[in-house]
This record gives C-alpha cells, sequence and structure tokens, in this order.
C-alpha cells in the first residue's frame, strides 16, 4: 500500500473527503480556509470546484442529488440548481450567538440520515463540542460541550457504535448509537502526548477497524475494532488530514493533506495535495443526509 498524489491542487488545509455516486467514484472535500469545495471523478478524472463566501468545513451529500456545505455560519444546503438555503445553525441550537469565533469541524452523515457537526474555536469556550442536524433539515440541536478540538468521526459497520476524537485532548471517544442518539461515552484510545503527532479525520473499513489520521505525524494509522494499533500507512507529508475509501469495490482509500495552520507549515511540494492508496481492505459507504 503505497500513497500517490492524484490531485496535485494545494489546499491550505484539504479535509472531509467523501465518495459520491452510482459508482462512489465522484470525490468531494474542502480546502477549509481557502473558501473551496473541491471535487475528482476517480474514473473519468474530471474535476472541479465551488467557491464559498466564508470557510467551509465539510461537504456531504444529500438523497435529492445537492449538497450539504459545512460553511462557518451554516450548514448550508447546495441545490443542484446552484440555489443555497441557510439550515439551522449552532445560534438556533444554543440560543445565541458564538461567545468567540467558531467554525465547524469535521462532520458526518449518521446511519438514520442526520448529520453530526463537529466545531472549533479561536480562544476559549466551553462550546466546542458536537451538535446534530435532524434527517429533515429542520433543527440543529447541540448533543456534547467541553471538548477542546472536535474531529474525525465515524459508525462501525452494524451502525451501532459510534466514534468520536478530540484531537486536542489526544482521545478517541466510543458511544452506543440507536436511532439517530448517542449514550454511553467511553475513552477508547488515549494518544501519546510525548509524540507530537495530533489524531485528526478517520474513517472505519468494513471488518471495522478505524483508519485515523494524524497531523504531524506523516501517517495513517489503523486501529483493530478493539482499540489495537494493527498498521501504519507512512505518507511523505507532515499533516495528513482525513481519509475516506471510494470508487465501486470501495478499495481505494482517499487521503486528504494540508500546507498547514495555526502556525504548522509544511515545505513538502506535496503538502496539501490529495493523495489516493490502493488497499486490499473494503471500506464502507457514506450514509446520505436526509430521507
Amino acid at each position: 500500500m503505497k500513497p500517490i498524489v492524484w490531485d496535485s491542487r494545494k489546499c491550505h488545509v484539504g479535509e472531509g473527503p467523501v465518495a459520491t455516486g452510482a459508482l462512489l467514484s465522484k470525490i468531494y472535500w474542502v480546502d477549509i480556509l481557502n473558501n473551496k469545495v473541491l471535487w475528482r471523478d476517480l474514473n473519468s478524472d474530471e474535476s472541479g470546484e465551488i467557491e464559498t463566501s466564508e470557510n467551509v468545513s465539510f461537504v456531504l451529500p444529500r438523497a435529492d442529488g445537492g449538497l450539504i456545505l459545512g460553511n462557518a455560519q451554516g450548514p448550508d444546503a447546495l441545490a443542484a440548481t446552484g440555489a443555497i438555503e441557510r439550515l439551522p445553525g449552532r445560534p438556533e441550537a444554543d440560543g445565541s450567538q458564538d461567545p468567540v469565533p467558531m467554525r465547524w469541524n469535521d462532520a458526518k452523515v449518521g446511519p438514520c440520515g442526520e448529520i453530526w457537526m463537529g466545531t472549533k474555536a479561536s480562544g476559549e469556550t466551553d462550546r466546542v463540542g458536537l451538535h446534530r442536524l435532524s434527517a429533515d433539515g429542520s433543527e440543529t440541536t447541540r448533543i456534547l460541550s467541553g471538548m477542546k478540538l472536535s474531529n474525525g468521526m465515524d459508525w462501525s459497520p452494524d451502525g451501532k457504535t459510534f466514534y468520536l476524537i478530540d484531537t486536542v485532548a489526544l482521545a478517541l471517544y466510543a458511544f452506543d448509537y440507536e436511532s439517530g442518539e448517542i449514550s454511553n461515552q467511553r475513552r477508547a484510545i488515549s494518544f501519546d502526548a510525548g509524540a507530537q503527532q495530533y489524531p485528526d479525520g478517520m474513517t472505519v473499513d468494513g471488518e471495522g477497524c478505524l483508519w485515523i489520521a494524524f497531523w504531524n505525524g506523516n501517517c495513517i494509522r489503523r486501529y483493530s475494532p478493539d482499540f489495537q494499533l494493527i498498521d501504519t500507512l507512512e505518507f511523505p507529508v507532515r499533516f495528513v488530514s482525513s481519509c475516506a475509501f471510494a470508487g465501486p469495490d470501495l478499495k481505494t482509500l482517499v487521503v486528504t493533506t494540508a500546507i498547514g495552520d495555526d502556525g504548522w507549515h509544511d515545505e513538502h511540494e506535496s503538502a496539501g495535495m490529495t493523495f489516493i492508496v490502493e488497499t486490499d481492505v473494503k471500506g464502507k459507504a457514506a450514509y446520505v443526509f436526509g430521507k
């Protein structure tokens, strides 16, 4: 399994790849700080981008063929026609505006068609945590508070366990998941503080193993369903930010990277580019927002 550069557009902070379409071959991801949604097709090699008016932290597929964009003050529903509708966000969920500058961070669609959205703050606040947008898009609800940097998330193949990373706390949490609700939070992995490698985005494969990207770690690490490290995939760039399985057989791992953020900077010529890795492991398809 060797990473190769698949898309040479350099992202300041590339994040959140997701495979869409009947063949799971149209890949979307974001360049958060450059206010862009990028896309490329694994089969046709066609590519393009969507510019946003704000930092955009995630892009997710809709059942009607549109997209949900994690614009800083969103989320926003983007229709196939290009029309944008702002959906309920943090102010509606929390009853007030953000106390410090904040934006969405990683997000994913859940098994029941809802969207789970983490947050990142520029300043001290206990509001960093997790929100949930209902599957019909009518309501956003705060689920967790008091995190440091809410980041990568995914579900076990049977949909019964939800995983969530707190990057700054160096923790992976597991929760019981049922009917769009989470409970029984427990710390499943505590990462090594001395390594100065920070868990970022993640995906879960069809065997229930967790593939976790490490910021400042030059790697993705694969953990077993009982949270034992079983493999490490090395990259030439420092800031490996997220990953997702794609393609008809779901064996192509698409990996985003970053040039840097918050004082971090990678001088490598491939920093910020998007990689693919052909694996011998089958992933699982992303859930789609809405009914």
